[in-house]
């Protein structure tokens, strides 16, 4: 099959064009109007303005002994330690991080909220990874005289305070602030990036009553273990509430994995400033380059297994005249979507046996900074979800894709045709991000099948190769620290950024029940499956995908 580009974009209608703007223009104007009436209850605080508070860190932790007991805390790497004094933490499974309480003195977290409100211009990032809002770095934010100051504050007086905490070097300090809203999220990662030796964020929630955050407004900072290959294991081991005027730090490395939860409140913003102390390149920077993410796995076509077509499928695929329209719309487009591709029945029975068959064996799709969704064991598969997997990998499929793409996946000029199945449970919290294991290495033709659909879960994108070098860089992480994008750019190429995402967009499959995509797609390209918010509603219970790649 003669393809010229990786995969060309789905066209969308007028209709559509507008109901994305106009779904974008509202989230753009939501959070400033929410910071403006937030910000009414942080004037009083914060006095008329911010024209006479100075940023002073809190005496207490300028004591000597206090510092010594820090650094000797530090050093010991005890599992967890408590200062009586300031209430300063050390945590130290599953990795050390400290956590000081009230690091600056207490009228300055709303001076820095007031002016972040009236002063701060927010971007919004949206990736596979995160979807949140954020500012520039803090250096080049002169016109907002607390957050300079603040950085100052870092650089002069934290840093080498740091340095000898954890006995470290750190030659400099990159910040930003973030806003995370209801729905945002940062998903798993380790920060490890060049140069990133200590990743900081600070806390500021002012607000009556809210100054601490419980776990049901989400937001925590969640802490993962990993296994003996460094990956991310499920489940989170330690969640961090925001707490206003919270400083938390950590020491980057290869087992620093930690993601932000889900924003659930709708009252207030998750507000931070954060960034890292740098430093000589990261010695576990170099070993964690080559750390691959899992791959596929690919079987030949089961010859034992003949399924018949017409029992299980519409009639009208089985059409040589549809067939023939299906293979030019694949040439021409590169993907399509065939609707009620099963006879309906068929497809009510797989329903309602995936909803209350116990006996399906599911487990959690790892590791946590590549996927997080649940796979089916096939081997429990019985009954009508056994007719359809087994149909997938049949020979009657592998010839039917044969004839719907021209590709040589059947018949004398098929050589070593493959193809990998699976089945995936989707609920709310569950995603995959951009990784090699998501990129083709050749190119495939993938098929995606959706029962008892629901708009916004399991939602895929695929992207043109370029992406996937972006992603490997931001999966170190480029942009986050507690998952608050640090990226020293002035507002042209912030524009920039965001019309190159948007042109490496393909095609976005959304969920239809009992409908196939075929997607054709060339050495290179990659995708993603958005992360599963807590408003997609889910009423009728998760999502399930037959996923499968063939390649000749």
């Amino acid at each position: 099959m003669e393809q010229t580009s990786p995969l060309k974009p789905k066209r969308k209608d007028k209709t559509e064009d507008k109901l994305v703007d106009t779904e974008s223009a509202h989230r753009e104007e939501g959070p400033q109007k929410k910071l403006a009436r937030l910000g009414e209850s942080v004037d009083a605080a914060a006095g008329a303005g911010d024209a006479d508070v100075e940023l002073t860190l809190n005496k207490a932790y300028l004591q000597k002994d206090v510092t010594q007991w820090l650094q000797s805390a530090w050093a010991k790497q005890a599992p967890s330690t408590k200062e009586e004094t300031t209430g300063a933490q050390i945590c130290g499974e599953p990795f050390q991080i400290c956590l000081l309480p009230d690091l600056l003195e207490r009228n300055n977290p709303p001076a820095l909220v007031h002016e972040m409100i009236n002063k701060v211009h927010w971007s919004r990032k949206q990736m596979d990874l995160y979807e949140f809002y954020q500012s520039t770095d803090l250096s080049n934010m002169l016109e907002c005289r607390l957050l300079a100051n603040f950085l100052q504050l870092l650089r002069k007086q934290v840093r080498p305070w740091l340095e000898e905490i954890t006995n470290l070097k750190l030659d400099y300090v990159s910040a930003s602030c973030s806003m995370y809203s209801c729905g945002d999220y940062l998903l798993v990662h380790d920060d490890l990036l060049k140069d990133r030796q200590i990743a900081f964020i600070y806390y500021m929630s002012p607000w009556q009553g809210i100054e601490e955050w419980n776990e049901e407004q989400g937001g925590c900072l969640e802490i993962f273990s990993s296994d003996d290959q460094c990956y991310p294991q499920f489940p989170v081991q330690r969640k961090i509430a925001p707490k206003n005027n919270q400083f938390a730090f950590f020491k980057v490395g290869s087992r620093s994995f930690h993601q932000v939860g889900e924003v659930t409140t709708y009252d207030y913003p998750r507000l931070t400033i954060n960034g890292w102390f740098h430093g000589a390149t990261n010695e576990a920077f170099a070993a964690d380059s080559s750390r691959a993410f899992p791959r596929l796995s690919y079987l030949q076509p089961d010859i034992n297994n003949k399924p018949k077509l017409g029992l299980l499928l519409n009639d009208v695929y089985l059409k040589d005249a549809t067939r023939r329209s299906i293979q030019k719309r694949i040439e021409e487009n590169s993907e399509i979507c065939l609707y009620e591709f099963f006879k309906r029945e068929k497809f009510e029975l797989a329903r309602a046996q995936l909803l209350n068959d116990d006996s399906l064996t599911w487990r959690r799709q790892g590791p946590a900074n590549a996927h997080n969704y649940e796979l089916m064991d096939l081997s429990s598969a019985k009954g009508t979800v056994q007719e359809l997997l087994q149909l997938f990998r049949s020979n009657a499929m592998f010839q039917l894709l044969r004839d719907f793409t021209d590709l040589d996946l059947y018949g004398v000029d098929a050589i070593t045709p493959t193809c990998s199945v699976e089945l995936q449970r989707w609920s709310h919290g569950n995603y995959t991000v951009l990784g090699d294991g998501l990129v083709s290495e050749e190119n495939t033709l993938d098929l995606v099948y959706y029962l008892n659909a629901a708009e916004g879960a399991a939602v895929i994108t695929y992207l043109s190769p370029e992406v996937e070098q972006r992603a490997a860089h931001e999966n170190g992480l480029d942009p986050v620290a507690d998952g608050d994008h640090s990226i020293e750019q002035d507002e042209h190429e912030v524009e920039e950024e965001e019309e190159c995402h948007d042109d490496s967009v393909l095609l976005t499959i959304t969920p239809v029940d009992n409908a196939l995509n075929i997607v054709y797609r060339c050495e290179g390209t990659t995708k993603f499956t958005k992360y599963v918010s807590r408003n997609t509603p889910l009423d009728k219970g998760p999502v399930f995908v037959i996923s499968c790649s063939y390649r000749e």
